[in-house]
């Protein structure tokens, strides 16, 4: 015996379908577009004349440039957190790049601009009175690449103002691991040293100036390219594509590891602490790359510009 659907039963079924079709469209594919600052490698390699001919100089000021970009920033005072100590913080950075410059110009998807913004989100924790540990991502806006890091610091002099006004000092080393940059494969490592002097102010601020210096190492190679990957590598008589370009040559070509690149970090800045709040303000000055590189014998220079990196930053500090 059959029943007929209710006015419930119907508005269930109504319902499940709503359900079924935003299932559906929630799982469907979605054309996700490329921003301006995502990079695509085959562009610095071309064939020319049946010749494959890639530009290692190009690729070697561009990883110097996104190296000093994506890398954690200190952000923070030579003094540690202490042993119950414990700190998380959003850093929004305005870094600059050079835009403008043939690399940029023909790796980006898009055309890059002078002006990178990022998003650091970093959260430190005391193990000891001295020492600090901490974990984080930075994110380049307008694009799809992330750098996983983290760091330690030792504080070899912190918290003795009243008895003798020498400023804290530390040593810190961090490192980081790009992610979602098409074929590119970059690690950075950096070890700096940090002073700093704690003024209070009342008795819920402090204020904390700090200066350091950072020398940060890049590690930068690629996956294997392909110089012309819109072309069909075995055309016929009913498939030619790119004409005059010889797809029978090999066009696989790869942007080895020349050597480390080295950039020198200068920074100074401030955190204000009110009761758990925290905020902060940082500037980094970086001169331009000067280390070349060497592959097969052959010198690659690093083309980088001065760039500059200011850094905002508000959190809380339990």
């Amino acid at each position: 015996m059959h029943r007929r659907p209710t006015q419930y039963s119907r508005l269930h079924l109504r319902l499940g379908g709503a359900a079924l079709v935003a299932t559906a469209l929630s799982l469907a594919p979605r054309v996700v577009q490329a921003g301006n600052y995502d990079l695509d490698l085959t562009r610095l390699g071309a064939q020319t004349g049946g010749t494959l001919v890639q530009d290692d100089s190009a690729f070697r000021s561009l990883s110097s440039e996104l190296g000093t970009v994506m890398a954690p920033r200190p952000v923070d005072p030579a003094d540690s957190l202490g042993l119950s100590g414990f700190a998380i913080s959003a850093d929004f950075g305005i870094n600059t790049i050079r835009g403008n410059s043939d690399y940029w110009q023909r790796a980006s998807e898009r055309n890059a601009s002078n002006v990178a913004p990022t998003m650091q989100i970093m959260a430190r924790k005391g193990l000891w009175p001295g020492l600090e540990v901490g974990a984080g991502a930075t994110h380049l806006f307008d694009s799809r690449m992330w750098a996983m890091s983290g760091y330690g610091k030792i504080a070899i002099h912190e918290g003795f103002y009243k008895k003798h006004p020498i400023p804290s000092i530390a040593i810190r080393g961090s490192f980081s691991r790009l992610l979602g940059a098409k074929d590119f494969n970059m690690t950075t490592a950096a070890p700096s040293i940090s002073v700093s002097y704690v003024f209070g102010l009342g008795k819920t601020f402090s204020l904390t100036p700090y200066a350091g210096y950072e020398a940060l190492i890049i590690i930068a190679r690629s996956h294997v390219l392909d110089a012309t990957p819109n072309c069909d590598e075995y055309p016929d008589a009913y498939n030619e594509t790119c004409p005059g370009v010889d797809t029978g040559a090999n066009n696989e070509f790869v942007f080895r590891n020349g050597g480390a690149i080295v950039r020198h970090r200068p920074y100074f800045g401030a955190r204000l602490i009110f009761s758990v709040m925290r905020l902060g303000f940082e500037a980094m000055l970086t001169p331009g790359g000067k280390r070349a590189g060497e592959i097969e014998g052959t010198s690659v220079a690093d083309r980088s510009g001065f760039q500059q990196q200011y850094t905002f930053s508000v959190g809380l500090d339990f």
